[in-house]
């Protein structure tokens, strides 16, 4: 191996840990849920009736939830779960809260491992958190409603929001739930909810961006040589 390969092979690997170690925040790392899994009535996986999108602002976590179920279908509840240390799901703060959420209410359980009936989705879990829309108001098929939650003095990710509810008797543990009126063709209602995530970290992505780019250039100037 000459010089000028030497030089080059080092200056790849000086561009992929300048790459791995950027700190974290200088990134937007984003994870979406898909809602497919839909528990009561117990009529188990198929396609997405919502998202759920999650945004690590560095401070806040944003939530970006997204009506899939159908013209006419009403999403009128999100569940979720959540775990920093030793901090309880009250501690968090609501905000930014988009306009077209219409009337809505919030309630959140005052420890991690709570019970609350109404933090229960029906059939199945105890959830640490939840939004509801009030009196008619609703999310409307293919609206997304957003908001951001956040702790004072606190670092939150993503990753705090990733945690299963506690089991209530029913199909399982879900990440997140939400609850879907006016289903088609007979217009019943559903609670689905999500065990999986589609992660999409922007430090991964930039990294293997870059290595895919770093080692083209390599085998090019290679074949020159």
């Amino acid at each position: 191996m000459n010089r000028r390969t030497i030089g080059f092979s080092l200056l790849v690997l000086c561009l992929t840990a300048a790459v791995w170690l950027a700190p974290a925040k200088a990134m937007t790392v984003s994870v979406t849920y898909p809602l497919d899994y839909i528990f009561s009535p117990p009529t188990g996986s198929g396609v997405p009736l919502a998202t759920v999108t999650l945004t690590d602002l560095g401070s806040a976590v944003q939530f970006d939830v997204l009506n899939q179920a159908g013209a006419g279908t009403k999403l009128d509840s999100l569940y979720f779960n959540f775990a920093h240390g030793s901090m309880n799901p009250d501690q968090l703060t609501f905000s930014n809260v988009s306009a077209a959420a219409g009337t809505y209410s919030t309630l959140l359980a005052p420890t991690i491992s709570s019970t609350l009936a109404g933090l229960k989705a029906d059939g199945d879990g105890y959830f640490d958190g939840k939004f509801q829309y009030g009196g008619s108001n609703f999310l409307g098929h293919g609206q997304t409603l957003s908001f951001l939650l956040s702790a004072a003095g606190q670092d939150l990710n993503v990753d705090d929001f990733h945690f299963f509810s506690l089991p209530g008797g029913g199909t399982g543990s879900y990440i997140m739930a939400s609850h879907i009126r006016n289903l088609q063709p007979d217009g019943t209602s559903a609670w689905v909810g999500t065990v999986a995530a589609v992660p999409l970290p922007a430090a991964a992505l930039l990294f293997g961006t870059g290595l895919i780019g770093l080692f083209g250039m390599a085998r090019r100037r290679q074949a020159a040589l």
